[in-house]
């Protein structure tokens, strides 16, 4: 029994001296992983590596815009002029402050605040 014994021991000790000399490797990943720009909804910008905001890619390096995007505003058209107010009648010297220079606006107080500048 006592060789049985030493034989059990001597494994044990086998075992240990083994486990001792093993090492253990382990990686721990802290980035997360990144969605591919091939499967956002408006796919890759010409360099592979970033995803495009909008159909035109606009936020990708080097973008330039072809001819005719954005489309070029339309200038707006102009309203008429306001008719010119019916003359007082008996002219300037009908109303109750006279006219303004242009003889033909009355003014609506002494100072002729109404008076286009002219």
């Amino acid at each position: 029994m006592d060789s049985t014994l030493i034989i059990i021991l001597a494994s044990i000790l086998l075992i240990l001296i083994i486990l001792n000399n093993i090492t253990i490797v382990t990686t721990t990943t802290t980035s997360v992983p990144q969605a591919l720009c091939s499967q956002t909804t408006f796919g890759c910008c010409p360099n592979g590596v970033d995803s495009q905001i909008n159909f035109y890619g606009t936020n990708c390096p080097g973008y330039r815009p072809s001819p005719g995007y954005p489309p070029q505003p339309q200038p707006q058209p102009q309203p008429a002029p306001a008719p010119n107010p019916p003359k007082p009648i008996g002219g300037c010297s009908g109303t109750q402050y006279g006219c303004c220079p242009n003889n033909y606006t009355p003014k609506i107080n002494p100072q002729g605040s109404n008076c286009l500048l002219t």
